[in-house]
This record gives C-alpha cells, structure tokens and sequence, in this order.
C-alpha cells in the first residue's frame, strides 16, 4: 500500500490561448490598413518604429466583422469555461501595428482589461516572437536547471504564424522582437 507522503497544489495558473483561424479574410484587411493615412494616424504606445493605427470601438469597420466574431466565439468556448465567468466578455477595444524589419514592441501590460490578445494577419519565421515575461521575482542565478519549464522559466517564447490567435490575461507583461524580415508584420490586437 503506497502511502503519500505529501500535497502539492497547484496555487496560480495562467494559460495563453491560441488557435489558427482559417475562415479569415485577411487580404481584405490588409487592403483596409493600405488605405489608411499612416502620415496623420500615428499612436506611440509600446511600438518602437513600425506604425500604431488609432484604436477602434464599435462599431468596428466591417472587415473586422469576421474576425471579431471568431475572436468572441473563441472566447466563449475557452475563457468563459476556464475562468467560470458569467455573463459576456467581447472585444471592447483593437487597434493595427504595422512593423518592418528592425521594429518591436517594448514590454508592456494592458490594464484595466481583462484579457488581451494578437492575431498574426501577416508574418513570416523571421518576424519576431512574442515573448511573455513571468512576473515573479525567481532568483534563477542561485540554481543550476537541466531543462527550463513553467516552473523555472523567466519568460515564455511564442514563434507566431500567420492566421494565428492568441489571447492572454491582461496583467501579462509582454513584448515583441524586433523583425529581422524584409516584410511586413501586420497585427491585430485587442482588449476585451
């Protein structure tokens, strides 16, 4: 009879979200970006070179339709059940960043919201990643690890691809590097 010896909870968790959306028209919101102004429109948030559009409420232009509604599907199936929240969570908030080659996004967190997130409307594997940054003070200097996990780990790297989603908790510090593409990398983020 194996008798144990110990209890282990788990006591925080925090999950990113990502799925690829295939039912996206992603040419027909590149063709909306291109025809902004992006002389007049221009947001310095965490974006370091690239372009910042102004941020959108709805109602949101009608290229976003589609993919907001994905975005709050996914939600609904994920989130909701996750976090046991009651009532409805949607995008409140989106806005475009445009980054070429040698932009990125500094660290930064998106309060007083709930959950962010990106979806990838155009990148290659030279693009950057998104990188998420565990909030703990850990002292990893101390101790020798044979392999970083989601208990040791100061940061998290996600090598994005075009099509995909992501969606986090909104206190989760992160940022993007710097683009080593000659082309374009075209987001879409939001607040919900």
């Amino acid at each position: 009879m194996n008798k144990k010896t110990f209890d282990k909870k788990t006591l925080f968790k925090t999950d990113i979200y990502s799925k690829i959306l295939t039912n996206i028209d992603d040419k027909k919101i590149i063709k909306y970006i291109n025809k902004l102004d992006k002389k007049t429109i221009k947001v310095n948030k965490s974006n370091y070179g690239g372009w910042h559009s102004h941020w959108y409420f709805d109602p949101f232009p009608s290229c976003l339709e589609d993919l907001n509604k994905e975005i709050n599907s996914f939600m609904k199936k994920t989130i909701h059940k996750d976090f046991e929240i009651r009532g409805d969570l949607c995008v409140h908030n989106s806005w475009f960043i445009v980054n070429k080659k040698g932009d990125f996004n500094k660290p930064h967190k998106h309060p007083p919201y709930t959950f962010s997130g990106a979806y990838y409307i155009k990148c290659d594997d030279d693009s950057g990643e998104l990188i998420f940054n565990n909030q703990a003070e850990m002292n990893n200097y101390a101790v020798s690890y044979e392999n970083y996990n989601e208990y040791n780990s100061k940061e998290f790297i996600v090598k994005p691809r075009q099509g995909q989603l992501f969606i986090w908790p909104a206190w989760m510090e992160h940022y993007v590097t710097p683009s080593r593409s000659n082309s374009e990398r075209i987001v879409y983020s939001v607040n919900i």
